[in-house]
This record gives C-alpha cells, structure tokens and sequence, in this order.
C-alpha cells in the first residue's frame, strides 16, 4: 500500500518531533484565539450546532468587536489550518508503530485532519460571508464537525488499546 510506504519514510524520530513541536505550537495559538475571543464557544469545539446557532455566535463575534470575526476566519485559515496537519502527523505516526504490521489504523488520524482541515475552511467561509443571518453551508459545516468529533474519539481509542498492547508486549517480555 502506497500510503504504508509513505508513513514507513516519515515515521522516524525527527519528523515526530517536528509534529510534536507543531502541535504544542498550533495549541499555544488556539489557546490565544480562544483568549481573544473571550471564551465564546466557537463552532469547531462544539459537536454540532445548526444555522441559527451559528449565526448566533457571529453575531457575538461582532458585537465583541468589529475584528473578531475575522480573527476567528483568519486563525481558522492559519493556525487551525496547521493544526490538523501536525497533529494528524504525530498520531499517524504513533498508530503506525503501534500496529506495525497490522491494521492500518494510521489512517484514522489521517482522514481525521482532512475533515478538519475541511471543517476549518468551510467555517472560514461562514464567518467572511456572514450577512446577518443563518446560512445553509453551516449544515455542512456541522457535519463536518460532528465527523471529526467522531474521528477523534476512534484515533484515541485506537491510540489508547494500541498502547496497552505495547505495554502488555512489554510486561510479558520482561517475566
């Protein structure tokens, strides 16, 4: 499998690194837009919201002040843009070593930041498109939401048994 050769090539110690330090960094800026943005409970942290809650946020954007929506579209095209690529790396990578030669569950984290990379354009697009009221695309945007909330729970479900197989494997070494 072409992707299989591909992780083999990245899944050495400095690309893991290079997304760890990527991820931490991508954090760091999340942690700040969610500052600036004062603590409002923006779309891609929710499970699912429809149009009318959507607009309802950008509506809280503008009255928090007249750049805030476009803080939130800047930094869904920058910084959560980099995100899901980091962290889609670092957990792809990790599945690989975990079930070597098994299950190709580093596709889970994979397809994970592609619907989150999809999540965070369509987002963009709301929040530079917003004219005052609720718009369709947020179904779309939704879903793609409730996806990657999906995926994640199975990428550190996955992560977490993959781990406790390495350690069992360990612990029945060492007796």
């Amino acid at each position: 499998m072409q992707i299989g050769r591909e992780m083999e090539r990245l899944a050495t110690w400095r690309i893991t690194v290079a997304a760890l330090i990527g991820t931490v960094g991508c954090v760091a800026g999340l942690v700040w837009r969610q500052a600036r943005l004062v603590g409002l409970d923006l779309l891609d942290g929710r499970g699912w919201y429809t149009p009318g809650e959507a607009a309802a946020l950008f509506d809280a954007l503008d009255r928090l002040d007249a750049s805030a929506r476009g803080v939130y579209a800047a930094t869904a095209l920058t910084v959560d843009m980099v995100f899901p690529v980091s962290y889609g790396l670092l957990l792809a990578v990790l599945l690989f070593r975990l079930f070597q030669g098994r299950a190709p569950l580093y596709l889970l984290p994979l397809v994970l930041a592609f619907t989150d990379v999809l999540e965070n354009v369509t987002i963009a697009v709301l929040a530079l498109s917003y004219n005052g009221g609720p718009s369709r695309l947020a179904w779309l945007a939704a879903a793609f939401t409730l996806v990657k909330t999906g995926l994640i729970v199975a990428t550190l479900a996955a992560v977490s048994v993959g781990g406790m197989l390495w350690l069992w494997a360990r612990f029945r070494r060492s007796r």
